[in-house]
């Protein structure tokens, strides 16, 4: 209490340092920046000797303040995560994994209350231990594809075996669970629910102890659990030279025997224990069965119903501590060893202290199952029943499955988000493909990411993008060995890295987004609800133009043009900029609704059109049909066009006929021939007409009329630019002075 005191009254005394502009002005001072000078130097040395007592690499003393700051930070990761992880162990809230540990002494309390005295002992960890998977019969499948269960017969089944991929919501593809149903309707046995008298299992010495290595001894072994209706079960595994990882001892107890089975060896034979571990009458009593129940499924292609976690019972009776270790202090009162902790279960033979580490996770198990029930039923009422309630939660453990680990664009996040460091663009990058190379390479080599590169080397290097090939080695310590093979590679991802910037990373994204459904324009409408197969208009008529039809403004001779009003889709475009291709991400589904008012607008026109053609076949009158749709979508494609051209004799009827017509206007400079041609023949020009007021367009605001024509706008610049130009030129004495500067085109 007394250092913890120490700790906050130093940290108050800092935080009253002053700061700033006051730092400065007190600095000036040279007793004060002595003072300062001498207790920094001896706060860096306890630092420093702090950091090498956690064998933290790095000479504090010899660095910067920024590198300080980071060296520190770095050194109080290490330490929280290192507590952190062996308070997890205490608490038993892991598996026993076999993991790569380099020789360290370890602590273990002997059961014998005469020895009290600890002894030392050293684990060494087996380099040069063959791979057991090469042996295996059924060899490592890596690829990142769905788990297919081992199963090749159902026992205690209600349904056949049905192996089929299924697709969920997210379209992920998968193998149902072959017991999904049978767990679904468990009941649990009424002989389960009762609490039975608890007898306190003999000593590990005068119980009988068998270990399990061949196919005979395996029968043997089964032939015995057929005539219980209590297991207790548990697994130790090795994942760190291996990716998915694999199970390598099997520890099965009764109440009268211990058995140790070499899942190694047996790994192909032991789907015969499907038979009793699928059983509904026999339960199945295991501790933390959250990694368990996985493995048994990835290699043994072993299957459970009715089992008991006490893991999930310490939970609901709301123990501080929830492990194995705990569990067998409060109700055995024996001190667990865990010194075989982190053991490597590749090893063969085991040792002795290994089998007899392994067989105390069982050997008492099931006592601890018996007295946990008594505390479940006496915390029970008539609403609920706690033991029902622990076997309905290891239940829904029972229906997981094993999934092979797929590779993902945001995979590497997680370790990002966890390292609480702040990355760029070009950090990100090499983050990323750091990430997808060891994935890669550790499937390849059916070895852990962690062996290939530790994630915390994985981080420096993406954080410090060494320029050299050297300086990847030294943000690695120790090299791994794959990293000095593979040096180069890394380097070049390296490389990349440094070449990122913001428009590389955006063009990227946007390659990217289309690189799945990219489709020509003209391809939208195999993708359409409707059939354009029959459809007059061509391919060439489809396609997007600059001016669209704008182009037909600068003809000689007066036309009439009948809009052809434009095709209905369900499927709209949607601009985006700098767009390079047109995919399936640029079409919009349009609401059915939408689609009736437009069918309904579709129709009216359509109609229309019709009728001013009907009036036009029989008056044979040139008369003005120019229909300009109004589309509110603005649908992509060129409408098809019809063109009748005729000449206009008499403007004033035009005018009576169809007052709402939109009069376009070319000048006589761009129609030079067609003037020409007017002047020779001033008598047969029907436009000379005294009573005539011309309107004056240069003062007209077409803006209003933009959603009818597109062309208009076009229009009032081009009369802008006539005001100027054909104010000086002579024209016919016999035209009026609109019909000098204007022909007037009818649309």
């Amino acid at each position: 209490m007394s250092d913890f005191k120490t700790v906050i009254e130093g940290t108050r005394a800092s935080n009253n340092l002053p700061s700033g502009v006051n730092w400065n002005f007190y600095n000036s001072y040279p007793k004060f920046k002595k003072a300062v000078s001498s207790r920094q130097n001896h706060v860096l040395k306890l630092i420093s000797a702090l950091l090498k007592n956690q064998k933290i690499p790095g000479n504090i003393r010899g660095k910067d303040a920024d590198h300080q700051f980071e060296l520190v930070e770095e050194g109080n990761d290490t330490i929280l995560d290192r507590v952190t992880h062996n308070i997890d162990t205490l608490n038993g809230s892991f598996k026993n994994v076999g993991v790569s540990v380099t020789p360290k002494a370890f602590a273990s309390e002997s059961t014998d209350n005469t020895q009290a005295a600890s002894k030392k002992r050293i684990l060494v960890h087996g380099r040069n231990i063959e791979r057991p998977q090469i042996k295996f019969k059924i060899k490592v499948d890596n690829r990142p594809v769905p788990f297919k269960p081992l199963l090749t017969s159902k026992p205690n089944s209600k349904i056949p075996l049905d192996l089929c991929l299924e697709t969920n919501e997210d379209g992920i593809m998968f193998y149902k669970h072959p017991y999904q149903l049978e767990l679904e309707e468990f009941k649990v046995p009424v002989e389960h629910l009762k609490v039975s008298t608890a007898v306190k299992p003999a000593s590990l010495e005068d119980t009988p102890f068998v270990e399990v290595y061949t196919e005979e001894q395996l029968n043997l072994m089964v032939s015995h659990l057929i005539t219980v209706n209590e297991l207790a079960i548990d697994l130790e595994a090795h994942s760190y030279r291996t990716y998915q990882g694999f199970t390598c001892l099997m520890q099965i107890s009764t109440r009268n025997a211990d058995y140790i089975i070499d899942t190694l060896y047996l790994r192909d034979k032991l789907h015969v224990l499907n038979e009793i571990f699928t059983n509904p009458a026999v339960v199945k009593v295991f501790h933390g069965a959250d990694s368990d129940i996985p493995w048994l499924q990835r290699d043994l292609g072993l299957y459970v119903v009715n089992m008991f976690d006490t893991y999930q019972a310490a939970k609901i009776l709301n123990f501080s501590r929830k492990g194995l270790e705990f569990l067998l202090k409060h109700y055995c009162n024996v001190d667990a060893d865990k010194t075989f902790q982190l053991y490597d279960w590749r090893t063969r033979p085991l040792s002795t202290e290994a089998i007899f580490y392994a067989r105390c996770d069982t050997h008492y198990l099931l006592y601890v199952y018996d007295m946990i029930k008594k505390d479940l039923m006496a915390m029970s009422t008539n609403q609920c029943n706690y033991i029902e309630l622990v076997f309905q939660r290891s239940a829904d453990v029972c229906k997981s499955r094993y999934e092979v680990n797929i590779l993902r664009d945001d995979s590497h996040l997680s370790m990002y988000k966890r390292s609480k460091k702040m990355f760029d663009i070009q950090q990100m990058y090499a983050l990323k493909h750091l990430y997808a190379w060891r994935d890669k390479l550790a499937r390849e080599l059916d070895e852990s990411p962690g062996y290939i590169l530790p994630n915390h080397m994985l981080l420096k290097i993406s954080e410090m993008l060494p320029k050299e090939s050297f300086g990847i080695l030294a943000c690695c310590s120790p090299v791994p060995p794959l990293v000095r093979q593979c040096l180069h590679e890394i380097h070049y991802i390296v490389k990349n890295a440094k070449e990122q910037t913001f428009e590389n990373a955006e063009k990227l994204n946007e390659d990217k987004s289309f690189s799945q459904d990219v489709i020509k324009h003209i391809d939208v409408d195999m993708i359409s609800l409707h059939d354009y197969s029959k459809s007059k208009e061509t391919e060439a008529d489809s396609l997007p133009t600059l001016l669209n039809d704008l182009n037909k403004l600068v003809d000689d001779e007066i036309e009439i043009v009948y809009f052809t009003p434009q095709e209905i889709t369900i499927f709209q475009e949607v601009k985006k900029k700098s767009r390079k291709h047109i995919g399936l991400t640029n079409i919009v589904y349009k609401q059915p609704y939408e689609l009736y008012l437009k069918t309904i607008k579709y129709n009216k026109v359509l109609k229309k059109s019709s009728e001013i053609k009907e009036q036009i076949n029989d008056s044979n009158e040139p008369v003005n049909a120019s229909i300009p749709m109004e589309c509110p979508d603005k649908l992509y494609l060129t409408p098809q066009v019809k063109e009748i051209k005729k000449n206009i004799s008499d403007l004033s009827n035009v005018k009576k006929e169809i007052p709402n017509t939109i009069i376009r206007e070319i000048t006589l400079e761009e129609q030079s021939s067609s003037t020409s041609s007017t002047i020779q023949n001033p008598t047969n020009n029907s436009r000379n007409n005294n009573n005539f007021i011309p309107h004056k367009y240069e003062k007209t605001d077409f803006a209003k009329y933009h959603n009818q024509s597109k062309e208009v706008l076009l229009i009032a610049k081009r009369l802008q630019k006539v005001k100027t130009t054909l104010s000086n030129e002579n024209m016919c004495p016999s035209m009026t002075s609109f019909q000098k500067k204007h022909k007037f085109i009818y649309n």
